[in-house]
């Protein structure tokens, strides 16, 4: 049972409700993790009698037992979206520290970021990558393994695949997964490339806010228009209630002369 175990359950708790309650089992010399949702474990490896141990377990709550011989431990918590970030540089460094910041689980692979909830290398992809994953490959100028970690997402069924680089390179990796025996409408339906949302973004910081996003837009069902479109406060200026007039402040900005 290792910390990328914990991360694959923690990824598909958070695709089935808003709270679960993380079990790691010790039954002899077996030992394995599942998660508890909705009264019923998300991968059918605890028994019955341990999910009515954890039932009464609120979110923030730990709690150690014993269990029909097994040893038990189990801690509720609300469960976050996860986000796999992939890259070598600075960009997936802070891809990886802005969609840990805005509150999700991040697997960081192959760069080191404060907040990651789990480190690891290319390899670990294979078990982390699941049906509905989030991917996001940020190498800047590209990496070798750019294309085989696109193509291991989009097979693996991942929901969301962000890759950086230039219309042209992606271009480029659209006719290589397509040469691999990847349809077109099976990469274009995953696949977002150039990743991000044009905001004019230059600095490695800024790409990153650009590509969390985009990774919250997807997640939420956004639009992308500025807000002051969406919730326009001028059309509502009239009928807006309240009243403002008695506000103070230690400093007030000065009429000009």
């Amino acid at each position: 049972m290792s910390v990328c175990d914990v991360f694959k359950v923690l990824d598909l708790a958070a695709r089935r409700g808003e709270a679960a309650v993380v079990v790691r089992v010790l039954d002899g010399g077996r030992a394995y993790v599942d998660a508890v949702v909705g009264g019923k474990p998300l991968l059918g490896l605890v028994p019955d009698a341990v999910v009515r141990a954890v039932a009464g377990l609120r979110p923030g709550e730990r709690a150690q037992l014993e269990v029909g011989g097994m040893s038990i431990s189990a801690e509720a918590l609300l469960v976050r979206p996860t986000v796999i970030v992939v890259g070598f540089g600075e960009v997936a460094r802070r891809v990886s520290e802005v969609a840990a910041a805005a509150g999700y689980y991040v697997a960081a692979i192959g760069h080191e970021a404060e907040g990651a909830f789990y480190r690891g290398d290319l390899p670990d992809l294979e078990r982390l990558v699941s049906e509905g994953s989030i991917v996001v490959v940020a190498n800047e100028g590209g990496h070798p393994s750019d294309v085989d970690v696109v193509e291991l997402a989009v097979r693996r069924g991942a929901g969301y695949v962000a890759l950086l680089a230039s219309q042209r390179r992606a271009a480029l990796v659209v006719r290589e997964l397509e040469r691999r025996g990847l349809p077109r409408e099976a990469v274009a339906s995953r696949l977002r490339s150039p990743a991000g949302l044009d905001i004019g973004a230059r600095t490695a910081g800024e790409i990153a806010v650009s590509v969390v996003a985009e990774v919250v837009m997807y997640l939420r069902g956004g639009s992308g228009r500025p807000m002051r479109e969406v919730k326009d406060p001028y059309k509502v200026v009239e009928e807006a209630e309240g009243d403002l007039s008695s506000y103070r402040c230690e400093w007030r900005p000065q009429p000009s002369a």
